[in-house]
């Protein structure tokens, strides 16, 4: 019997890429499609990155002349589904697969506040405003006659073994022993500045936690783009024991794997350090925990009080339209009730808890 050909569009960020990992892989594991995946960047490319049953990567191009390209290889393949994943409610996601010709154009239904080319994908399953991001994306099964107990219950990011060797090699550079317990930060937030912690509460929590005991060294991470701020960061806590970490996605994952601890923001680093099993806290406060908590058995995340911020989380995307904007104007006043003592206290807690 021929197999189907699919494509999954998986372009709305590294960390949503990891949260649709159970549904890919649930579609790679079922053996019913031959599967190219459509990724957004390099970034959200390296979660699968030399996976064995993904046919071709292809990377959305950022100058806009090099799209008809694009449009031209996935239309040569005549997909028999083009699958949208979650979040998608967005024009380009209707588009794209009525543009190649998919046979079946698979998506969530946003109802009213959905897009207005949304009668050019013709399967839709209904959004459940409920549910997290993993279990929205499942429900994607349905439409390809996958049942979800095919899924995995743990979220993918691959590192391979010339990542963990240049881990490795950067431990020993800096002298990390085997021995010691790392705390790993990430204080960005990738463009939604809005939902970023101060940076200087980073600095707080990391020396306390030093002075305490808990941890011997701090690993600063982040992306290039946050060079300059995780060098300061690094600074602040002061002497050598706070490094600020350089690598590539996949190396940068090797490095969290031996982290004790990660605290960070709602960020893709927060999901990369439960993919691959590292403890971590994540730290909300516009962006909605139900959707996007950090997903694991050994996964924490805190949020703004109900009743100080009864607006939180206000961002809108994708239930309430296309816009990612913050109906409070970015001000962070609902992460900046989050005190630095409280979190000091809810890490030591969880570093007993585990005995």
């Amino acid at each position: 019997m021929p197999v189907s050909r699919c494509l999954i569009i998986s372009v709305s960020g590294i960390g949503n890429t990891i949260l649709q990992s159970p549904f890919i892989e649930a579609v790679l594991a079922s053996k019913q499609f031959e599967v190219d995946c459509l990724f957004g960047n390099s970034g959200m490319a390296a979660v699968f990155r030399g996976h064995p049953a993904v046919r071709s990567s292809y990377i959305l191009p950022q100058k806009r002349s090099r799209l008809p390209g694009l449009y031209l290889s996935l239309l040569r393949r005549r997909y028999d589904y083009a699958v949208s994943c979650f979040p998608s409610n967005r024009p380009q996601f209707h588009l794209l697969p009525f543009m190649i010709m998919a046979k079946k154009g698979v998506i969530h239904d946003y109802g009213k506040s959905g897009s207005f080319l949304a009668a050019l994908s013709n399967v839709k399953i209904p959004v459940q405003p409920d549910l997290h991001d993993v279990e929205q994306n499942l429900n994607l099964l349905e439409a390809l006659g996958i049942s979800p107990g095919q899924a995995p219950s743990g979220l993918t990011f691959r590192i391979l073994r010339e990542d963990e060797a240049e881990a490795a090699a950067f431990m020993s550079q800096h002298g990390i022993g085997s021995g010691e317990r790392l705390l790993g930060i990430h204080a960005g937030a990738g463009p939604l500045k809005g939902k970023k912690w101060p940076v200087g509460r980073f600095v707080e929590v990391s020396k306390r936690l030093l002075a305490g005991g808990a941890f011997d060294r701090v690993l600063v991470f982040g992306g290039e783009e946050e060079r300059k701020e995780k060098e300061r960061i690094a600074n602040s806590i002061g002497g050598d024991r706070a490094l600020s970490v350089n690598a590539c996605l996949n190396v940068t994952g090797a490095m969290i794997r031996e982290c004790a601890f990660f605290v960070c923001n709602d960020s893709g680093l927060m999901h990369m350090a439960a993919a691959v099993g590292t403890e971590v806290l994540g730290i909300f406060g516009p962006t909605n925990w139900v959707r996007t908590a950090p997903r694991g058995s050994r996964t924490h995340f805190l949020m703004p009080e109900k009743d100080r911020f009864p607006c939180a989380p206000c961002l809108e995307y994708p239930y309430g339209g296309s816009s990612t904007a913050f109906g409070c104007n970015d001000d962070s006043r609902c992460m900046e009730s989050i005190g630095v003592q409280f979190v000091v206290e809810y890490i030591e807690g969880c570093l007993a808890g585990r005995g």
